[in-house]
């Protein structure tokens, strides 16, 4: 499925949850950036993937820092190498530690108990570890 069909999808509550797992969330952020500028693009995605949580009655499930955390890395990966916008298959391969274990990436810069702290689930929470590359969010 084409990506701005995806996102049609995703915000109209029309893709089936059972469905929509890391890699979609993965694709929703890498659709929103194709479209938007990295602040635009988190602002949109963080939104969209919160209210199709709680449209499938799995609001609690919805990680605020997670999410934007995931977002920074992914776009400043981008912003380094913006060809990763331009084909879906090569951006797996070049993040592929996001693909298959972003929480261990994340824990590079976080601790668990911060990460696992509820008003981290609510807003984002700056890391206690290494400072997220910000710098994507700054053009």
């Amino acid at each position: 499925m084409g990506y701005q069909t995806f996102l049609r999808q995703l915000e109209s509550n029309a893709l089936p949850a059972s469905e929509f797992d890391h890699q979609a969330h993965l694709y929703a952020a890498w659709a929103y950036r194709r479209q938007y500028p990295a602040p635009e693009a988190a602002a949109r995605c963080a939104y969209s993937l919160s209210r199709f949580a709680m449209m499938n009655g799995e609001a609690m499930k919805y990680h605020h820092t997670l999410t934007m955390a995931i977002l920074v890395l992914l776009y400043s990966r981008i912003e380094a190498n913006p060809k990763l916008l331009d084909d879906w298959e090569t951006l797996l391969t070049c993040c592929a530690d996001l693909v298959t274990d972003s929480r261990a990436v994340l824990l590079e810069h976080y601790s668990a108990e911060r990460l696992n702290d509820e008003p981290a689930r609510r807003a984002f929470i700056e890391p206690d570890k290494k400072s997220l590359p910000m710098s994507c969010f700054l053009h």
